[in-house]
């Protein structure tokens, strides 16, 4: 009751061994505070480096913590324990800032260090309690084995490495949820620098962009035909896939819910079994073929809907070309394109032919592009003025109303009738229509860019502050992206090593780094900035 509120942390007075101290040859590690203390979490908070599989058990008395390790200390070794939020005080448990020890059991003390920072390779967000370890032979596999030292980062990112003993080692950082040390590559973010560290001295400001990849051997979990189907679902995702019949058999086939499964349409009459080759791709490269059968079964499941998700509809000022996107839930049999049109009011409309679709069987995803020229897309609908007729009357006082004279618009609509797409099972798809909205160019800005690099190949990407790619152009010094909507963009820079037009995750088993991306910063480090009505921003120098 009454005081001011405790917002000191504990303050370390003495420990034994002293810190730095070598040739220790106690058995407890003392630390003693200058109030009381509590233990929060010791065996996840309090990191010991190098790593010992031996048990440590922690105790506390009053403002005493003590350390006592199973076994005893290794000889000759430098250990090293970051306090990290192990240690609170018992009134507002605030923790010692960057509590450290580092002692000898041996007559000499390491003294490498190794200091960075680990980013996410896709975006900027800074990310939060991530593990940066070391190892130094050649035969450890991340996934697998625990390293000896290791770290965590701070809430900027960065992560100090120190008390190292000299040698050659590979650096990598992981998310490590539950806590094991090992890299569960199908949960948990990584990344890893290729090239070995040789520690002869104090390495500094190495960056580790983490990435989502999974490293599992790619395989089969299961086949099921339901007569109507017969689907594979594999335990991760695929890029790409064949599918090919021994009978050579055209087959329909595409992507199940997701891209884990694929979905192969059986043939309508199916009196032996078929076999069937696959081939599959995942997204570190590996490819696994195998063979199955499509036997004769009367078809126990029913037909689920036919459904489709859309994306913004969108139209470039830039190319006047109206692009739409869709995700369907099957594979398509049929497109009808006479009830595909833009409809511009009750009396106008432009067709939407052949040639202005692009169907992708395997990913079930239409696309729409069409030219429209901006004054056929977007025009302006006048009343007739009315006529001498209507003039007498209304001077006469008889009945009627003289229309008016002012321009109206109409919002212009893209429309799927029903009937206009079947699917694979000959269902059809509702009734769609999707409105079309104008774009002011007055109510636009543009940003220009200039760009100084050695980079061969890059790819420049004009995000939202979210991620969603607004435009997207290659290996250009100079550019102006122009009739932006007002609002806050980021700028994404990818360097295309390989030339491919993609970045690319790299491969932890090859050695193979992801392709580096850079993001652009305004003066006050900042990465989004503000596009304005009717303004144009720039040159932006982009040096990477």
């Amino acid at each position: 009751m009454g005081g001011p509120k405790d917002e000191t942390p504990p303050t370390l007075i003495e420990s034994t061994p002293d810190n730095k101290q070598r040739n220790f040859k106690g058995k407890e590690v003392t630390l003693l505070f200058d109030e009381a203390i509590n233990l929060n979490n010791p065996k996840e908070e309090i990191l010991i480096s190098p790593r010992s599989d031996q048990e440590i058990e922690y105790k506390v008395r009053k403002n005493t913590v003590t350390l006592i390790p199973e076994k005893g200390w290794d000889e000759n070794t430098t250990y090293s324990i970051a306090f990290r939020e192990g240690i609170k005080d018992i009134t507002e448990n605030n923790a010692p800032k960057n509590l450290k020890l580092a002692f000898s059991t041996g007559p000499l003390i390491d003294s490498m260090n190794v200091k960075g920072k680990v980013t996410m390779a896709l975006n900027t967000k800074v990310p939060e309690k991530i593990t940066v370890a070391l190892y130094a032979s050649d035969t450890f596999n991340i996934f697998q084995h625990s390293p000896n030292y290791f770290t965590l980062v701070d809430d900027r990112g960065a992560y100090s490495l120190e008390n190292i003993k000299s040698g050659n080692y590979y650096l990598y950082a992981f998310q490590d949820n539950n806590k094991n040390l090992k890299v569960e590559s199908r949960t948990e973010k990584f990344g890893f620098l290729k090239d070995q560290l040789e520690l002869t001295g104090p390495i500094d400001s190495l960056i580790i962009p983490l990435i989502s990849m999974d490293m599992r051997p790619l395989s089969i979990n299961n086949i099921r035909n339901t007569g109507l189907t017969t689907r594979i679902k594999f335990n991760k995702s695929i890029t790409q896939f064949t599918i090919k019949a021994e009978t050579n058999e055209s087959l329909v086939k595409s992507f199940g819910d997701d891209q884990t499964e694929i979905a192969v349409y059986n043939p309508k009459i199916v009196t032996d079994s078929i076999k069937i080759f696959l081939s599959s791709t995942d997204s570190i490269g590996s490819i696994m073929d195998t063979t199955f059968f499509i036997k004769p079964l009367k078809a126990n499941s029913i037909p689920s809907d036919f459904t489709v998700a859309p994306q913004n509809i969108k139209y470039s000022l830039t190319t006047n070309t109206l692009t739409q996107e869709f995700k369907f839930s099957k594979p398509i049999l049929f497109i009808n394109t006479d009830s595909i049109f833009v409809r511009l009011d009750s009396l106008h409309s432009i067709s939407v032919n052949r040639s202005d679709l692009l169907y992708d069987t395997i990913k079930k995803r239409l696309t729409v592009k069409k030219l429209i020229p901006q004054d056929s897309l977007f025009r302006e609908q006048k009343i007739q003025p009315p006529t001498n007729e209507q003039i007498t009357k209304r001077v006469k006082g008889e009945p009627g109303r003289l229309p008016r004279t002012l321009p109206q618009t109409t919002q212009p609509e893209l429309v799927f009738n029903k009937g206009s797409i079947i699917s694979q099972e000959s269902d059809t798809l509702k009734f769609q229509k999707f409105p079309i909205t104008e774009i002011k160019k007055g109510a636009t800005g543009t940003l220009l860019i200039e760009v100084q690099t050695n980079e061969p190949n890059f790819i420049i990407q004009l995000t939202s502050p979210d991620g969603e790619i607004v435009e997207e152009i290659k290996n250009l010094n100079k550019y102006a992206f122009q009739y932006l909507q007002p609002k806050n963009y980021k700028i994404k820079v990818i360097l295309d090593k390989n030339n491919n037009g993609k970045w690319d995750p790299g491969n932890f088993y090859n050695r193979e780094e992801p392709e580096s991306i850079w993001f652009y910063q305004t003066q006050d480090k900042k990465y989004d900035f503000p596009i304005r009505a009717n303004w144009e921003l720039g040159p932006l120098l982009l040096i990477f």
